[in-house]
């Protein structure tokens, strides 16, 4: 029977994920409307940074130093995540949100490879043939017929592609990086010291902002708040999933905001859509896969279980 602690331990997780999940599905939506209200990228960039940080200030009760990490991954985890939002900004402006979140889908391939090469993760039988079915159900879920998951259009717009594959490279990075630093610190500390980064790094673009529509206002807000959730809790699961296991479960965003829509906003949902969501949580529950115990900061009972259960 699992403890009262390991029950805790787990519904805090699963709580986490659900946040993040939740958050980072509401902020393409609000950059979209940001776009319709006459926002340029380096405007939203720049007020959600400076709203993201004001919200973790609040949420810590002011500005902390996390123990144990140097100041200089701190920076590095940092422009890795402002360089993330910025090349998904400036994508967005060259593509539909359906190409971009189709390029974007391949960030946990990208993190399974790298922790593979690095040989970080304990990966079951079936990770890769869930994360392959967790894929192509993305894909399915993004399209309304069957003929148009095969058919590749001439007209997707190159230099929206490069930002796209930019923020794919810069996403993989910084989900590798966030787990090292995050092995001895409070996620919550590490998040606030992020955003307080990148909002001292926005000022600096504060000169390239223009005129600001007052009717960007609120959306950049509400952008600022989605996204400090959305990174506290995203990199709080990764505290205790690991950054392969995350990504993977992050695929589930995508098409659940599409059923969701279907239901909420009467549209219609086609049989690939239902299909490909089937596939997601089907092929996320295949993909097990766990970060590996580093043997010098394991005990010796700890050890022996898990090498007994690698067996």
């Amino acid at each position: 029977m699992p403890s009262t602690e390991a029950k805790s331990e787990t519904s805090s997780t699963m709580a986490w994920v659900v946040l993040a999940l939740t958050a980072a599905s509401v902020e393409p939506i609000l950059i979209k409307l940001g776009f319709q209200a006459q926002g340029t990228p380096v405007q939203l960039l720049v007020l959600k940074n400076l709203v993201a940080a004001v919200v973790m200030l609040g949420l810590v009760r002011g500005w902390k130093r996390p123990a144990g990490v140097s100041l200089v991954s701190l920076l590095l985890v940092s422009l890795l995540l402002f360089a993330t939002n910025a090349f998904c900004l400036f994508a967005l402006t060259k593509l539909t949100a359906v190409e971009l979140i189709t390029i974007i889908t391949s960030t946990p391939v990208v993190v399974a490879l790298v922790n593979c090469v690095r040989k970080r993760d304990s990966r079951g039988k079936l990770f890769w043939f869930g994360l392959a079915a967790s894929l192509v159900g993305v894909i399915l879920s993004l399209q309304t017929n069957l003929a148009q998951t095969f058919t590749f259009t001439s007209s997707l717009n190159i230099v929206g592609v490069v930002f796209a594959l930019a923020a794919v490279i810069s996403s993989t990075s910084y989900r590798v990086k966030i787990e090292g630093v995050l092995r001895n610190a409070d996620p919550r500390l590490v998040s606030l010291n992020i955003f307080v980064i990148n909002a001292l790094v926005s000022l600096c673009l504060i000169p390239w902002l223009g005129p600001i529509n007052q009717a960007v206002l609120p959306f950049s807000l509400w952008m600022g708040v989605a996204a400090a959730l959305a990174n506290l809790a995203f990199i709080a699961a990764i505290k205790e999933l690991g950054a392969t296991r995350m990504s993977v479960i992050n695929l589930i965003q995508r098409p659940l905001i599409i059923v969701i829509a279907a239901f909420v906003l009467k549209e219609a949902l086609g049989w690939p859509q239902v299909l490909g969501f089937v596939l997601v949580m089907v092929g996320v529950q295949m993909a097990q896969v766990k970060p590996k115990l580093e043997v010098s900061k394991v005990s010796a009972p700890e050890l022996e279980l898990a090498t007994t259960a690698c067996k």
